[in-house]
């Protein structure tokens, strides 16, 4: 009897023992792509779930120093030095009507209202820069004249400055005749771009949506650093609070120095009245008795920074005590790009915006912090 080996079945099983040994790698492959999908799933979640903590706690800080800057500005007097926060106020006697007529309410400290920084007295991780409107370029009123000034400080091409401002003036008035240089809605529909709204600005970054003002890409990052336009509501220039580039754009024929003069100036003493300001700069403003104001007044612009991380907000804040809901509102806010942002080291603890328990002391007892310039 001749037997016959089964080599076939050995083929089979060899067979399928090549075919497992694969499959094993592949699954034993996907698990680990699984697990390691999951894992960054969750890392990312976690990682998410942090920004969301820290931007919730970084806008709840913002809300509490957004209120305690209110009750700051609606409880303590303003002057030509910017907003007073010491405790005690120079106020004449009683007796005397002229010097009350005269009087300045000054106290022993006072927070600048030129955009200088602070820290935050309740919490110096932070700092707080405060721009008084009447110190800005206000894009509602501006004059084609200094516009134009503002633009050549920035060698912004003569075509650009005669044409910005009509452009600016026709997206803001209420009829659809075209200026010499400027744009209606025909030449804004012609390039698939938004319509003039025909009403007054709601915020400043606005005006590049204007035919032109998108041309200026130099002036919109020097308005990132530091404030140069607004829209506040508010009437009136105050030269103890504006920059030197806007002293430059409103007074005709002001040079360069004078207007780092009159900025060190005012730091020892501000002016107190549009005549001082003119014997200081040699400027005759005959033309123009009631547009200088030497006090700030109810819009501020408002640059809050993390010292950390770098992330700055700033926006617009408004007085309104004759509203009905509530006595401020925050015109506008936004964020700063990281790249525009400053270093905020070496600031003293001594130059602290005041907490309300700072400012009276019947809150939280008399924790004065001096010193405060």
């Amino acid at each position: 009897m001749i037997i016959f080996a089964n080599n076939h079945g050995k083929s089979n099983a060899a067979k399928t023992a090549g075919f497992v040994l694969p499959l094993t790698l592949w699954m034993i492959a996907l698990f680990g792509l699984g697990i390691a999908a999951i894992n960054n799933w969750v890392s990312t979640a976690v990682e998410n779930a942090r920004t969301l903590q820290q931007k919730s706690e970084s806008d709840l800080m913002a809300a509490n120093i957004t209120n305690e800057l209110v009750y700051a500005i609606a409880t303590q007097p303003m002057s030509p030095r910017g907003l007073e926060v010491g405790l005690e106020i120079n106020n004449p006697g009683q007796g005397d009507p002229m010097a009350l007529m005269a009087s300045i309410n000054e106290s022993s400290d006072y927070i600048a209202l030129d955009g200088r920084p602070y820290l935050l007295e309740g919490n110096i991780d932070y700092t707080i820069q405060i721009q008084d409107g009447r110190g800005l370029m206000n894009l509602q009123s501006v004059t084609s004249e200094r516009l134009r000034r503002l633009l050549a400080l920035f060698d912004i091409p003569e075509t650009l400055r005669n044409q910005l401002p009509d452009t600016l003036a026709d997206w803001m008035d209420a009829d659809d005749l075209t200026r010499l240089t400027g744009a209606e809605k025909y030449e804004y529909e012609r390039q698939r771009r938004f319509p003039p709204r025909n009403e007054n600005l709601l915020t400043p970054m606005e005006a590049q949506n204007i035919l032109g003002w998108d041309g200026i890409p130099e002036v919109w990052a020097a308005d990132l650093r530091a404030p140069l336009f607004t829209t506040c509501r508010i009437a009136g220039f105050n030269p103890n609070t504006a920059p030197e580039t806007i002293l430059l754009s409103y007074i005709s024929g002001l040079t360069k120095d004078a207007a780092s003069n009159v900025i060190e100036q005012r730091k020892v003493s501000p002016f107190r009245s549009g005549r001082e300001f003119m014997s200081a700069t040699g400027s005759l403003l005959a033309a123009e008795p009631f547009f200088f104001s030497v006090v700030p007044g109810n819009c501020f612009i408002v640059d809050l920074t993390h010292r950390e991380s770098g992330r700055r907000v700033r926006y617009s804040l408004s007085l309104v005590p004759s509203s009905q809901n509530k006595p401020w509102q925050v015109d506008y806010a936004f964020n700063i790009p990281s790249q525009i942002n400053e270093p905020s080291d070496g600031l003293s603890p001594r130059l602290a915006f005041p907490t309300p328990e700072t400012l009276n002391p019947v809150i939280g007892g008399d924790n004065r912090v001096s010193g405060l310039r």
